[in-house]
């Protein structure tokens, strides 16, 4: 079910494997080589073969979809009058920022960070007020955080899981941000997509962690990446805050996108039959993981990462190596494999590159004898 040959994933038309030249090995972009669920195969064959493909039906089934998952998987029961449908958590997630924020004001990150976010702030002419996560171990620092939020400060922007590290942040860092939360009056907007792809420890959703959370939170959730249905375009976010309703109420509905008939069909499917599905995946996830752990110790000790308590992507540290502050750009060139430029991750990227581990076992081992051949000794 999660071995997909080359060939297979070598010809699909999506941008991980069509970006580069065919004899590059694509581990860039967070989408898996992994084949959808077969339900939501099914599902969208069905609509296929009846040509049903007008305007979306099946909207008002995304939201009570979406609260029902999160509450039978991770403990949390949303208010389903809260939650408001987007084509990408990253849509959601701009839409708010332009809404409540005004230019020069200051949004937080946890650097280094999905880098769309540093380019939502800069394209905005917000500020961004970057907070370094501790490399030993990417922890959220209590002192450092307290110290970059001032007054002129509206937002953090949240990532848990964390990409591109995989950390699964604990109570006493959560608790840090509740306190600069309350302390400062801030919107947080938290992307939990990862949520469904832990591995040592289980998600726990923002709104469930700490209630002075309650009144200041958007979370922000989808489908796309535990079942590899990003290119469907569709999201949710449960609005916990009574001014950004506001503003949401107040807007057009087409400046607040809708997301495709398929996308939705392929989401209410996700979250609804594909329980068994998922569990398959995950453990097979954590089996690639611990298997590319092995490789990289066997082939280039020189290479390190902490091993990700959640996602499918690894944080590989080559400061130990003589490659260059950008070691995706050296090994593109030279050994014929693409990952992630750590620099464009923000601050605590240089150095790193990330890796997509989300396919064959196969491919995992070509890519870490190709970079094992590229690094110098």
């Amino acid at each position: 079910m999660f071995d997909v040959p080359y060939d297979r994933a070598r010809f699909r038309s999506g941008i991980k494997w069509s970006k580069h030249e065919t004899e590059v090995i694509p581990a860039w972009v967070a989408d898996m080589d992994f084949d959808p669920p077969p339900a939501v195969i099914e599902t969208l064959q069905g609509y296929l073969d009846r040509g049903d493909l007008g305007y979306a039906r099946l909207v008002d089934q995304l939201s009570p979809a979406f609260a029902a998952w999160q509450n039978k998987h991770h403990g949390w029961q949303p208010d389903v009058g809260r939650i408001r449908v987007f084509t990408s958590a990253l849509h959601a997630l701009e839409a708010a920022l332009w809404n409540c924020t005004s230019p020069g004001d200051g949004v937080v990150v946890f650097t280094p960070i999905y880098y769309p976010f540093l380019d939502a702030i800069e394209k905005s002419g917000r500020r961004l007020v970057d907070v370094p996560l501790d490399p030993d171990g990417w922890r959220i620092d209590a002192d450092r955080l307290a110290a970059a939020v001032d007054d002129g400060t509206r937002v953090v922007l949240f990532c848990t899981p964390h990409n591109p590290t995989g950390r699964v942040f604990d109570e006493d860092e959560i608790r840090a941000v509740a306190d600069i939360a309350e302390r400062h009056n801030l919107l947080v907007i938290s992307d939990e997509i990862w949520g469904d792809l832990t591995h040592d420890a289980p998600h726990r959703p923002l709104a469930t962690c700490d209630e002075r959370f309650g009144g200041r939170l958007m979370t922000l959730g989808s489908a796309s990446k535990a079942f590899n249905i990003a290119g469907l375009r569709c999201a949710v976010a449960h609005v916990d805050n009574a001014p950004l309703n506001k503003i949401f109420d107040s807007m057009s509905g087409h400046l607040q996108g809708a997301p495709s008939t398929l996308g939705v069909a392929a989401t209410v499917a996700a979250w609804t039959l594909c329980d068994d599905w998922l569990a398959a995946l995950r453990q097979t996830l954590a089996d690639r993981r611990d298997h590319l752990e092995r490789r990289l110790a066997e082939r280039i000790p020189s290479v390190g990462f902490d091993v990700p308590e959640a996602t499918y992507l690894a944080w590989l540290d080559f400061n130990a190596t003589s490659l260059s502050a950008d070691p995706a750009a050296f090994l593109l060139e030279h050994a014929g494999v693409a990952l992630s430029s750590g620099p464009q991750f923000g601050t605590g990227g240089r150095g790193f590159a990330r890796l997509n581990f989300a396919t064959s076992t196969e491919i995992i081992d070509d890519l870490v004898d190709r970079i094992a051949r590229a690094v110098p000794d």
